[in-house]
């Protein structure tokens, strides 16, 4: 099956041009990796293309005919699926109920015809799946998954998989790349959404590059990565900046067999960690292991069940979401920037504007923050320099403990650089950082310390040189 978009174009009510005229054809039985940086276009130009959205202009043709998906439901007729980033199960039925369900439609009795087939087709792409387990019990990974058969069970021909590997360990990932060979092979095409250029790298037939809504490229192997990278967000100058000497011996963190529970389920358990002046701990592991209520419990948003925690001189917050829990997107970048730190700027009870706007222009021009002015609402800045304002706020504390829970999801390739450069400094000038991220290649970069957390446990805990990435790869599979 072929599949040809021409002249794609969508415009959203408030006035953003997510796609400027995206022409490209997806072949049968190719892997086509779909790569940009978050805001390119890439998942709302498929979404177009699995009946999700409607364009505001352009035309799709399966197989030379023209063909205008009205929902999910008709592009899965077409023969085209979507599995998607924040995967979209229905919570309360099992997986063989899940496979069985349409969007839009009833849930009929599953008969035993359809679990013969259902556990066929997941035979032949090598999965393990609880077919009569509640998807809300199963693990990130065995949900994809169960995604992936109920599109091949309903007939797909095209695949597209939007950011696979977020939810994935890496032998996750490794088994992933295998399932995706194994369609290939069955003469089904994938279109791989992605902006991490190994993977490309490794799976893709041929790649298509889009940014700010528009195709800035199209590559076949062999694959050069600057050239990539160069077309996803044009030539990027860093910093280089290492870590400078070994972590101290003073302690800024200490956790001791801290229990955490939401409801009557224990998401914490018993976890002990230390973070030391002038160290980066890095916690890693595929989403939803707990690192959420873990940090959450540190900075005091969540109460503890029982247990230590300890923090010596102060602790400054970058959260996983700087649009719901860091910033207040109304409010300008000079009352922003001066959360938590009112006091600072008062005088008998009265804020001081003029002081907190000199130390916003400050922030401003320290961070290199693109802004129209101090004054300018936060949601007027983009997604990276809203993370540069958060960053900037939260280093000027002077705390001696830094808390990172994903301080470089969904950011560029130069703000990720800029990012963890301003880590790094912030170790070396002897401050702890507790880092949390799922970005293994992050935690390498610029960890001095790496554990590894799954089901609420530490499972793996060791100097950087001594956790090699299959080791991490095992304990965050649980192996």
């Amino acid at each position: 099956m072929k599949v040809s978009l021409r002249e794609i174009r969508k415009v959203f009510s408030d006035g953003t041009h997510a796609l400027r005229g995206v022409s490209l054809d997806v072949f049968p039985g190719e892997v086509l990796a779909l790569l940009g940086e978050n805001g390119a276009g890439k998942t709302t130009l498929m979404k177009i293309l699995s009946g999700i959205y409607r364009p505001t202009s352009g035309e799709i043709y399966v197989d030379g005919r023209r063909v205008k998906p009205k929902n999910a439901r008709d592009a899965l007729k077409l023969g085209i699926a979507m599995v998607h980033q924040h995967l979209s199960l229905i919570p309360g039925l099992t997986a063989l109920e899940n496979v069985a369900v349409l969007e839009g439609a009833s849930l009929s009795p599953v008969s035993t015809e359809l679990r013969r087939r259902v556990e066929k087709i997941a035979e032949e792409l090598g999965f393990e799946i609880e077919w009569d387990r509640d998807v809300e019990e199963l693990p990130l990974g065995m949900r994809q998954r169960v995604e992936i058969v109920k599109a091949l069970y309903w007939g797909a021909q095209l695949l597209i998989l939007d950011e696979p590997t977020t939810v994935l360990s890496p032998p996750e990932v490794k088994s992933l790349f295998q399932v995706v060979k194994r369609l290939k092979e069955q003469g089904r095409s994938v279109v791989y959404i992605t902006h991490k250029i190994p993977e490309v790298m490794e799976i893709a037939d041929r790649v298509v590059v889009l940014r700010r809504g528009l195709k800035s490229a199209e590559f076949s192997p062999p694959y050069d990565a600057k050239r990539l990278v160069e077309a996803m967000v044009g030539e990027v100058k860093t910093e280089a900046v290492e870590r400078l000497g070994k972590p101290g011996e003073r302690p800024v963190l200490e956790v001791k067999d801290l229990w955490v529970y939401d409801g009557d389920r224990a998401v914490v358990q018993g976890v002990d960690l230390v973070v030391r002046e002038r160290e980066i701990l890095a916690i890693v592991g595929v989403e939803g292991n707990g690192q959420e209520h873990l940090v959450e419990t540190i900075v005091g948003v969540r109460k503890r069940s029982r247990g230590m925690i300890k923090i010596y001189g102060g602790y400054a917050y970058i959260p996983d979401d700087r649009q719901k829990k860091a910033l207040v997107l109304e409010m300008s970048l000079v009352e922003n920037a001066i959360i938590g730190k009112e006091n600072e700027f008062a005088k008998r009870g009265l804020i001081s504007w003029q002081q907190a706007e000199r130390f916003t222009a400050k922030l401003i021009e320290e961070f290199g923050i693109v802004a129209p002015g101090p004054w300018s609402s936060a949601r007027q800045l983009s997604g990276g320099n809203q993370q540069k304002l958060v960053v900037g706020r939260e280093l000027s504390r002077g705390a001696k403990l830094i808390v990172a829970h994903q301080p470089t999801r969904g950011l560029d390739v130069a703000t990720t650089e800029y990012v963890q450069t301003l880590l790094i400094k912030t170790r070396n000038a002897g401050v702890g950082v507790l880092l949390v991220t799922s970005d293994l290649d992050e935690a390498y970069k610029i960890a001095d310390t790496i554990a590894v957390m799954y089901r609420g446990k530490i499972v793996a805990y060791g100097p950087v040189e001594e956790m090699g990435i299959e080791l991490v790869g095992k304990k965050m599979a649980g192996l």
